[in-house]
């Protein structure tokens, strides 16, 4: 199976002989904002970081997530990203069967194709803009799953399940013994739909979590897991060593310190995405989908003068980079995701493909 993620920034740099500061990536789903003003103060004085062995536990950091969470310490543990997870996961809980709901991040088909799991998928449809029908997953739970997978808001599209509706699914797969596992990369953006609170009364409900989107910490691989204490220590005894380094310890600590930043991040977001939707719609071919995260998803109606992959090449020849979704089960061609970034890096991006979907 191919592997295939948006961020690849010196890649194409290498590819396109350019600098990588000089691409606006699209294709990256991380905070416009950057991150926190304090974690400057962890790059200010590295020295002891460096020179000595990272907390093994990360016990520091997992203090810091239990404040700013409200959850016991036993819940958490630290890790190389939510990709160090995802790919010991399969190896905890074992699962004789998966069903995915799609379209979803790649990474969890390619963990599970590794362990010879078998996988089956939910698709939510492009009709019900792709929000997931409560009656077709209970429907489906009953066949009998060791593990249910959900993204939550949903990558690539942005979409969030609510509160309750996320609690009732909870309680249904437990009833049928399915382990949930819930990616909340991008519940920072919409934390008041988070299942966090649930992990101490359920013990089969895991959550994923990162630091790198909306923390914008994507390259220190600064990631956690939530969930009940007996799921923590058997993940524990997988992790390899010094998992997760002291410069990114100290990183997410800062960063969940700063709760200015945060709010700000948020409000910013909301006004961004509203703004850049409101934009994206006034062009003709395109289908504009809502979304609770930093990104955006775009459909190219079948009449557009141009594919989504010449969109795609003509942007880079501009040092600009989408995402293409072709790769994601249940979706085809015609799909591809843009995240929300300074505001006039969102303008630049209208006016270009304004140029792209002019009629010839």
């Amino acid at each position: 199976m191919e592997r295939k993620h948006g961020g690849n920034i010196y890649q194409i740099a290498r590819q396109r002989g350019l600098k990588p500061e000089s691409i606006i990536d699209f294709s990256a789903n991380i905070n416009a904002l950057g991150f926190s003003p304090r974690v400057k103060n962890v790059f200010s004085d590295v020295d002891s970081s460096i020179l000595n062995y990272p907390d093994h536990g990360a016990d520091e950091f997992i203090n810091e997530l239990s404040i700013y969470h409200g959850l016991p310490a036993e819940n958490f543990v630290a890790g190389n990203g939510s990709s160090e997870f995802i790919s010991l996961l399969p190896g905890v809980i074992r699962p004789k069967s998966v069903l995915i709901v799609a379209p979803i991040y790649t990474e969890y088909e390619y963990s599970f194709h590794r362990s010879k799991g078998v996988i089956f998928y939910l698709n939510t449809l492009e009709n019900d803009n792709f929000c997931i029908q409560e009656k077709m997953l209970y429907d489906e739970l009953k066949r009998g799953y060791s593990a249910l997978y959900i993204c939550n808001p949903s990558n690539p599209t942005g979409v969030v399940i609510p509160a309750d509706t996320m609690k009732e699914m909870i309680v249904y797969a437990s009833k049928k013994g399915t382990t949930v596992i819930i990616d909340e990369t991008f519940m920072d953006f919409a934390e008041e739909h988070s299942m966090k609170g649930m992990v101490k009364k359920f013990d089969h409900l895991i959550i994923l979590r990162t630091m790198s989107n909306f923390f914008a910490l994507a390259g220190l691989r600064n990631g956690y897991l939530i969930s009940h204490a007996k799921h923590i220590e058997k993940i524990r005894e997988r992790q390899s060593m010094w998992s997760l380094n002291a410069v990114a310890q100290y990183a997410g600590i800062e960063s969940l310190k700063d709760s200015a930043y945060i709010q700000k991040s948020v409000k910013y977001n909301n006004e961004a995405r509203a703004a850049f939707a409101r934009d994206l719609k006034e062009l003709p071919f395109l289908n504009v989908f809502k979304s609770s995260a930093n990104f955006l998803f775009l459909k190219l109606k079948e009449s557009a003068p141009v594919s989504v992959s010449e969109i795609y090449g003509r942007l880079l020849e501009r040092g600009i980079i989408i995402r293409r979704c072709e790769d994601f089960q249940g979706i085809d061609h015609s799909f591809f995701r843009v995240s929300v970034k300074k505001k006039n890096e969102n303008k630049k991006l209208v006016s270009e493909l304004k140029k792209l979907l002019s009629k010839k």
